[in-house]
């Protein structure tokens, strides 16, 4: 644990751009993931549509997967792909709560579709991964490791200033109210991160976010 521990608290010590060269030499070891890595950008910049949950958010996404799929010791070669095809769910036209289910059951075809081919046994854990990668968010239990680390690198998102700006992105793209945001407001504290790192991670903005909505409760309140 303190091991595991140590090597998160190492690798957040890296700066954006040491995290983005890192992120460049797992693209150039590993062909396949170079051409998941880059259809995926292909394909969600062509989506207008997805203001949210767009490219720049898969590439966060991964940097988060880089920091705490390593410290966990998790397999890369599923880690990575699996967390840059998280959405594509939202390509073929799902919701909010359908897409890591949709995105699984369509991960054949958006790779033929890529003209990517994965062996049989690591499209299957690629596709697990992207099924459960709302983790406790939609009530749903990643098994392996490799899936635990997607659900945490997507959640991390939600906490800090970041998850603030992510999230009202969020709202934004799927056109709740205010009064549907607020909603939300506990949402936060009910989250739960499924590695060690992961929940490491997340417990510094955790604070940060439930003050905001708190605060943004009692400021709409009038106007409601």
């Amino acid at each position: 644990m303190l091991l595991c521990y140590n090597s998160a608290m190492k690798l957040l010590q890296q700066s954006h751009q040491e995290l983005s060269r890192k992120l460049n030499d797992y693209l150039n070891k590993d062909e396949l993931f170079q051409r998941v890595y880059k259809y995926t950008n292909s394909r969600f910049s062509a989506a207008k549509n997805l203001t949210a949950h767009n490219w720049e958010h898969i590439y966060r996404d991964v940097l988060n997967s880089i920091v705490i799929g390593e410290a966990e010791r998790a397999n890369m070669t599923v880690v990575l792909p699996a967390t840059t095809m998280h959405d594509i769910g939202f390509l073929y036209g799902a919701t909010g709560r359908t897409h890591g289910a949709v995105g699984a059951d369509r991960l054949k075809e958006f790779l033929s579709q890529g003209g990517i081919l994965y062996a049989p046994e690591i499209v299957s854990e690629i596709a697990s991964c992207i099924r459960t990668h709302k983790g406790s968010m939609h009530d749903e239990q990643p098994e392996t490791l490799e899936a635990k680390v997607v659900a945490d690198s997507d959640l991390l998102e939600k906490f800090g200033p970041f998850g603030i700006y992510s999230g009202l992105r969020t709202y934004g793209e799927f056109g709740l109210s205010i009064k549907e945001v607020l909603a939300r407001e506990d949402q936060v504290n009910t989250l739960t991160l499924e590695t060690s790192t992961g929940q490491k991670l997340a417990e510094p903005g955790r604070k940060f976010v439930t003050n905001f909505y708190r605060e943004l409760n009692e400021a709409a309140f009038p106007y409601l």
